[in-house]
């Protein structure tokens, strides 16, 4: 079945997309990195440099945190700012709002976009059950 903006359930995706940067930090931690990426000036995720370690386990997340990161280096700018500071940021709604350009309807609209793009590319869309 092909996912339309009428067959998302929009709020389980979004539990979705939290628990993917929850994951996403929890495995920064575990392979060596600090819990927050940090944005470069051009707006990219840092690609993220590992200590030199024989642990295969750390070695396996380390490589889902380079597959992360380039997932969301590949996103939209705007999406991918979005994204960070609500998200591994926590910042509110408002306050990002304010960073931006945008009135709330507006930016609403944005971040369901950004959430849903990355729910979409990381294969985390959860469907109505209807």
């Amino acid at each position: 079945m092909l996912i339309t903006k009428n067959n998302i359930d929009y709020i389980k995706t979004v539990q979705k997309v939290k628990h993917f940067f929850e994951e996403f930090q929890q495995l920064r931690y575990v392979s060596g990195l600090t819990l927050k990426p940090q944005l470069s000036s051009d707006g990219f995720l840092e690609e993220p440099v590992f200590p030199v370690r024989d642990d295969e386990k750390i070695m396996s997340e380390a490589r889902l945190v380079k597959e992360y990161t380039k997932v969301l280096n590949q996103m939209d700018k705007l999406y991918r700012n979005i994204l960070v500071s609500c998200y591994i940021e926590r910042k509110k709604n408002v306050a990002v709002m304010l960073e931006l350009p945008y009135e709330i309807a507006q930016f609403k609209r944005i971040k369901k976009r950004a959430v849903l793009a990355l729910a979409t590319e990381m294969g985390i869309v959860v469907r109505k059950n209807n």
